[in-house]
């Protein structure tokens, strides 16, 4: 069978750590929104028994068993006691790396759901989940795929309505932020500002952008804040260059914006000469991605 994917990246309208767990993990509070951005996987699953081989046009994305499609590929075939077929894997990156966007997991999720389509829907949507969540924490999510508040380590999700009427700007500087060194700051963070999440969820559904941008905040970032020299002038350029208001996604250091939909290419084009060393997106929200 020969497959063609798109793989969609996701922002965090609002992101609150709201406890940390004995073994480590952190217990989360957000509200996580599907958007157009997306990688591309392409190939073919053939009728024999073989191996998963992938390829890239990114340097630095390993093929072997760490990528997190191998990981995907073994786990399912492990659960599901089918002999692994041979998989030839072709993956085209467009969401940047280390942005917050979610990128590696969204692939995981989409190739997820592939392999038990193929195999006539081996699992129910529950034990996906469960498979998923033992890979990567925002892989339910992806599997999902729609708005929705978000909770526990990202096994909790509750689906929410997105009447939203706005583009999405995403900038993504030209560093990156490690998402352990986020999480590690946040546990020392002092007088933490929590995202009112009921009131996001009403502005959503109320098409009412002030309501929503005036209740976001993110842990995450004020603790990268304190230390995260990158993180604290990126910021300062875009609040001073750039007008409007900006947040981070997830653990950064993509930022993401809302614009008007007639004056969104307007808007790009402003950042982008402003921003010259950044790359820059213009993306829609999605309620659903059929795939």
């Amino acid at each position: 069978m020969i497959f063609d994917l798109k793989s969609n990246a996701k922002i965090n309208l609002g992101l609150n750590v709201t406890e940390l767990l004995p073994n480590g993990y952190h217990l989360l509070d957000m509200i996580m929104i599907p958007i157009s951005l997306s990688d591309k996987i392409s190939g073919e699953i053939y009728d024999t028994i073989g191996d998963l081989e992938i390829k890239t046009d990114t340097a630095g994305i390993p093929t072997d068993k760490r990528n997190i499609l191998y990981k995907i590929y073994e786990k399912f075939y492990s659960e599901s006691g089918i002999s692994p077929h041979k998989i030839s894997l072709y993956l085209e990156k467009v969401i940047p790396h280390e942005a917050g966007l979610g990128g590696g997991s969204s692939n995981g999720a989409f190739f997820l759901k592939l392999l038990n389509r193929y195999h006539g829907d081996f699992f129910p949507m529950e034990k996906l989940l469960q498979i998923g969540k033992s890979i990567g924490a925002d892989i339910p999510f992806f599997l999902i795929n729609k708005p929705a508040r978000v909770r526990g380590i990202g096994e909790e999700i509750e689906l929410i309505e997105n009447n939203l009427d706005m583009d999405i700007i995403v900038i993504k500087p030209p560093f990156g932020v490690s998402t352990a060194l986020a999480y590690k700051n946040v546990d020392n963070l002092q007088n933490k500002k929590y995202a009112d999440i009921p009131s996001i969820i009403k502005g959503l559904k109320e098409n009412n952008l002030k309501l929503v941008e005036n209740n976001i905040e993110n842990n995450l970032e004020q603790g990268l804040l304190q230390v995260d020299t990158n993180i604290v002038d990126f910021r300062k350029i875009l609040e001073d260059t750039c007008g409007g208001r900006f947040f981070m996604s997830g653990s950064g250091s993509a930022y993401y914006t809302f614009v008007q939909r007639h004056q969104s290419k307007e808007k790009v084009k402003a950042i982008k000469e402003h921003l010259q060393h950044c790359r820059v997106y213009l993306c829609s929200g999605l309620d659903e991605y059929i795939y």
